[in-house]
């Protein structure tokens, strides 16, 4: 291992801890649903996840475990992670290369919007960080402890960034975990705003959203959010 890819594992880790504690800072995760990796810079076909058993506000750099293409956990037996996560996980990294963090967990609006079955509409600044770079998997597997149920997320997701899991939450990806788990936050708020303000609320043009995403829409914008993120929330 060269020594710059053990300093981007070393900051992909600390990252993804500051993640998982992101999300305990809004009380997700407590019920221990949900999960955030990050691609190993060396062994790109393994991912970092944190352990299972650990509370997501607790969790640090020693929590987190190596899990490979094939579901091992190295150093650890297979009650080592939650096996959703690896269903959810392990196909998406596959079929996305450019991907480097997934993230995804329960949440008070994103799940209940979720049941709509159906994308964010541009009904907030928030929103339009996802204009034309979002999905709907509308299956009813809502258990995902099966790879080819994986692969048909991977699927519905192809490029982009945001996936509605119907009935189920939302999931985010990016280039970097900053940016998985700000553009996460971001589609929360953007769900909160669309159950909160109703049916009547007024969408945006479509030339209108697609103008706000290049400001809040832009890969950077996750990062900005992340960063925001750890000096807010941690």
């Amino acid at each position: 291992m060269s020594a710059d890819e053990e300093t981007e594992r070393s900051r992909r880790q600390h990252d993804v801890v500051a993640g998982y504690r992101i999300f305990a800072s809004y009380g997700w995760g407590d019920d221990g649903s949900g999960h955030i990796s990050a691609r190993d810079p060396e062994h790109s076909e393994s991912f970092w996840l944190l352990r299972n058993r650990v509370a997501f506000r607790d969790a640090t750099v020693a929590d987190l475990v190596l899990v490979g293409p094939d579901g091992s956990v190295s150093g650890h037996d297979e009650v080592a992670i939650n096996p959703a996560a690896f269903c959810i996980h392990a196909p998406i990294h596959r079929a996305r290369p450019d991907v480097v963090s997934i993230a995804h967990t329960h949440t008070g609006y994103g799940t209940p919007f979720a049941a709509w079955c159906r994308p964010l509409r541009a009904t907030s600044q928030e929103a339009c960080a996802f204009h034309d770079d979002q999905a709907v998997f509308d299956g009813e597997e809502l258990d995902v402890v099966d790879l080819m149920v994986g692969a048909r997320l991977a699927a519905s997701l192809g490029p982009r960034r945001l996936l509605v899991m119907a009935n189920h939450g939302l999931l985010t990806v990016g280039a970097t975990v900053g940016q998985a788990v700000g553009f996460f936050v971001l589609a929360e708020r953007a769900a909160e705003v669309e159950i909160k303000a109703g049916a009547g609320a007024r969408v945006v043009s479509d030339d209108a959203a697609a103008s706000v995403r290049q400001s809040v829409g832009q890969a950077s914008s996750g990062d900005d959010s992340f960063t925001w993120l750890c000096r807010t929330r941690l």
